[in-house]
């Protein structure tokens, strides 16, 4: 049986995905949902990658905790 890819547009409403498109899916149909990137604000880029570098340090400190209980 060949499968075909089919890529149906959809937004998150109240936590739930909503197909964006009249395209009827099959009942016990199995999907992959991809997130694209977010348009993000240069402002929110900067704080992301403030908060991404003090989990990188947090983890490496955490790792040293352990690494001088054993």
């Amino acid at each position: 049986m060949a499968t075909q890819r089919l890529v149906i547009p959809g937004i998150v409403k109240n936590g739930l995905v909503v197909p964006q498109h009249d395209t009827p899916l099959p009942e016990g149909a199995h999907v992959d949902i991809l997130i694209g990137p977010a348009e993000m604000t240069p402002e929110l880029q900067a704080e992301l990658a403030q908060w991404e570098q003090a989990s990188d340090e947090a983890w490496a400190m955490i790792d040293q905790w352990e690494a001088e209980d054993q």
